[in-house]
């Protein structure tokens, strides 16, 4: 029996004078002659971000597949002007994709799809951009997996999860702070939760509008791969657009990068599910890093410690990192010059300027230092320095 197959798709960001790339990446996909296809949300154009208009163009370019396409919510997916409440949005996506809520399951045969989708915006404590699921959504999540712990099971998600160890954006998520799933509420569930059920063995995410090639674009913790997914349009932040392809069985998977300018199909990894490893089979890349950056690992060896929190200078910016994690979680300030000297005093952090400024940052109601840089016009700016 052929293995089966599905496809995934990153961000759409969708806008009509782009249509023909759609159309061409939608026959590329296509021709791989997938089972079923997933995309991580985002649907509209930065133009129209979370309107009803961006939701129909979405609903038009998925049903045009010969197999079920399944999509989930991003953050600019809850954005829309048109509507007054979170639960409005959320009403009208769910009718016009037919779901009664918008995450959910799909049987894959040998395997088992879920599809969590972030379920506020307005609402958001911190930054409103947060892609975040709610209480019932992930108390839904946890009691799946411990219904099917003996199936093999694929997440789908926006964005990934703090300890995945997947390449996020220092000066853009990281800053926002929308890097990772519930990034500033008790984002290390996620993890911890995949380390109780092995069963998990892919976690697909998007939202940083990379490509494919890089090292920490697949990665592996315990028995779960999570794995990055690019974009068909032109909201590519490196110039590469690319989507997954995925063949797999009751054995284990292989994954596949399609390259939507070349229109190849190069095998990025290999896992076999008896020996749990996954075997990286092409070569990753060196990213340029002019424009956009990731944070660098964590200094083991950093002075400034606060509780869980561990600093490092990275460009010019105070990086705040989670200790057991060893993940990036925060950016306390910006704009620091070379001589700047920061201190630990007690529980609070005193950045000094080479000109003698001095600025003191505590923990914030997150028990966090990280600044939010993009706040909720929703809910007012919260405090965040001290």
């Amino acid at each position: 029996m052929p293995p089966h197959k599905i496809a995934v798709l990153g961000d759409l960001h969708y806008e009509p004078e782009a249509n023909d790339r759609f159309v061409a990446g939608r026959r590329q996909i296509a021709d791989q002659q997938p089972h079923a296809v997933f995309q991580l949300g985002d649907h509209g154009g930065y133009s129209h971000c979370g309107s009803l208009r961006s939701f129909r163009e979405g609903f038009g370019l998925l049903s045009g597949f010969d197999c079920p396409a399944h999509t989930i919510l991003g953050n600019h997916d809850l954005e829309g002007a048109e509507f007054a409440t979170d639960a409005d949005v959320l009403s009208a996506w769910c009718e016009l994709f037919g779901l009664e809520r918008p995450y959910y399951t799909v049987d894959l045969g040998p395997a088992l799809g879920v599809c969590l989708s972030s379920t506020s915006f307005r609402a958001n404590p911190a930054s409103q951009h947060e892609v975040r699921i709610d209480d019932e959504q992930y108390d839904w999540f946890e009691q799946t997996l411990e219904e099917h712990g003996d199936r093999p099971t694929f997440v789908f998600a926006h964005a990934p999860i703090i300890g995945s160890g997947l390449r996020v954006l220092q000066n853009i998520h990281l800053c926002c702070p929308n890097a990772w799933l519930n990034h500033t509420d008790r984002p290390e569930r996620f993890i911890a939760l995949l380390a109780k059920h092995p069963q998990v063995k892919l976690w697909f995410s998007a939202h940083d509008h990379l490509g494919q090639q890089y090292a920490d674009s697949i990665t592996q913790v315990g028995a779960c791969t999570f794995v990055h997914t690019g974009v068909i349009g032109d909201v590519s932040r490196d110039g590469c657009r690319q989507s997954r392809v995925v063949e797999f069985d009751a054995r284990g998977y292989s994954l596949h990068t399609l390259d939507h300018t070349s229109g190849q199909r190069v095998l990025d990894a290999r896992h076999a599910y008896a020996t749990s490893r996954t075997d990286r089979i092409s070569r990753p890349q060196k990213p340029d890093e002019t424009t956009h950056f990731a944070p660098p690992p964590m200094p083991h060896d950093s002075p400034w410690q606060i509780d869980s929190s561990v600093f490092a200078l990275n460009r010019g910016m105070l990086v705040e990192y989670d200790r057991a994690l060893k993940a990036p979680i925060g950016v306390v300030c910006d704009g620091l010059e070379e001589e700047t000297r920061v201190r630990v005093v007690g529980e609070t952090l005193v950045v000094t300027s080479p000109a003698g400024e001095t600025t003191t940052y505590q923990a914030n109601e997150w028990g966090r230092f990280g600044h939010v840089y993009t706040p909720n016009p929703h809910r007012g700016r919260p405090r965040l320095s001290a």
